[in-house]
């Protein structure tokens, strides 16, 4: 299969790579965001350069990890990378920007905090809105990212606790249901600690993503999360995945 046909239509910014990281193809969405390269390596902020280079090694097979990318308007972007080595001696290579919301409401957050442990001046009303800030945080550690007319990808953040799942549920649940997509995947890849009561919403609202008639795709999982996480299988539909880069391929792969 012609890695440049995988590419075709992809929502997200992809490359194939040689092993010295030369590119071979980029998609669409990776030449609009990026712009034209030759070099992988000229994509990446300088602070980042070492940890690519380290990590993108035919000797570690499959990757993820967080990155500073820099756009073709020159800004910095911050983003998942998802790596892949094929048979063909190429990596495969899916780049997924983070939205910016989360990082500048949680520096805005810590600024406040910083205030408030300073100065009791006007205590009352920092208090509140840090608190408006942390709620804000949580719903955005479940963004909704539109891939293509049939999927959407939520990628989570954190610790599953309870609080954070009433913060993300109705938001999840009114993006799936306005955008009418059929699939949903899931992926935990940058979760930490799943708590007891963060699992039983956890598992109402997969419940309720089976009512609405939506497919859910769970990538990302730990180890460490498999045990609480098998659970949930024998109650509700749900398909699992190793990578989010996996999902993708198998997608595009359906439409040749």
């Amino acid at each position: 299969m012609d890695t440049e046909y995988q590419f075709e239509g992809l929502p997200l910014p992809a490359f194939k790579l040689t092993k010295e990281l030369k590119v071979l193809v980029s998609s669409q969405e990776a030449e609009k965001l990026f712009g034209p390269a030759a070099l992988f390596k000229d994509l990446i902020d300088e602070g980042s350069l070492k940890k690519v280079e380290k990590l993108l090694k035919p000797e570690n097979g499959s990757v993820r990890f967080e990155m500073n990318a820099v756009s073709a308007s020159g800004g910095l972007l911050l983003a998942d990378l998802y790596g892949k080595w094929q048979s063909d001696a190429s990596w495969a290579v899916v780049v997924v920007p983070k939205e910016d919301n989360i990082e500048r409401i949680s520096q805005q957050l810590r600024r406040l905090q910083e205030r408030l442990r300073e100065t009791d001046y006007d205590l009352f009303q920092e208090k509140e809105l840090s608190m408006q800030l942390l709620q804000r945080v949580r719903m955005l550690s479940a963004p909704s990212i539109r891939l293509d007319l049939d999927q959407m990808l939520i990628p989570l953040f954190g610790d599953l606790t309870a609080v954070k799942v009433e913060a993300v549920g109705d938001n999840v649940l009114k993006n799936i249901h306005d955008s009418h997509v059929e699939t949903a995947i899931i992926d935990f890849t940058a979760v930490d600690q799943i708590e007891e009561e963060g699992l039983k919403l956890w598992n109402g609202l997969m419940q309720s993503l089976k009512v609405m008639g939506v497919e859910c795709i769970v990538t990302g999982i730990k180890p460490a999360h498999a045990k609480r996480l098998h659970g949930l299988e024998s109650t509700t539909v749900m398909r699992f995945a190793s990578t989010l880069l996996e999902v993708l391929n198998e997608k595009s792969g359906s439409r040749l």
